[in-house]
């Protein structure tokens, strides 16, 4: 599902935010960079390159906060790094880092839910993995 700006924009209008062209921006970011997780400084470094000093980055935290909390984004953790959102009509999948060379790798949800769903018969705990990653070492990093 890929969404557009004015998607973004049209949902956090019904969340009552005022539309501003910051505002605007930063949804115009996340459309146009989906496949991508960005940080919320990345956001507003790509988003300040056409507002220019008129971008705060409140707005941008603000702008993300009113997304994730209508649902349309998500927020995550990979490795010891800052948060990074993208959609949430992603794809879902979790994210495999190398404490080496800090390679990322995204695997479908449909390889680790077998394992959580175990533990989840097991023990009866639920497990929300979408906030972080799984940290280990990659095959090139690996010594054989």
């Amino acid at each position: 599902m890929h969404v557009t700006t004015d998607d973004l924009v049209e949902i956090l209008r019904s969340e009552g935010l005022r539309i501003t062209e910051p505002r605007r921006l930063v949804c115009e970011v996340i459309a146009l960079r989906h496949g991508e997780h960005l940080t919320a400084a990345a956001i507003y470094d790509i988003a300040q390159s056409s507002a220019g000093p008129s971008l705060d980055r409140a707005t941008v935290y603000r702008t993300l906060d009113a997304l994730e909390e209508a649902g349309v984004i998500r927020h995550g953790h990979i490795g010891h790094g800052p948060t990074v959102y993208h959609l949430s009509g992603e794809a879902s999948h979790q994210h495999l880092v190398c404490e080496v060379c800090g390679r990322v790798v995204a695997i479908g949800d449909e390889t680790v839910a077998p394992l959580f769903d175990r533990i989840e018969a097991e023990t009866g705990f639920h497990v929300h993995v979408e906030h972080f990653a799984l940290t280990g070492t990659c095959r090139d990093c690996t010594p054989t």
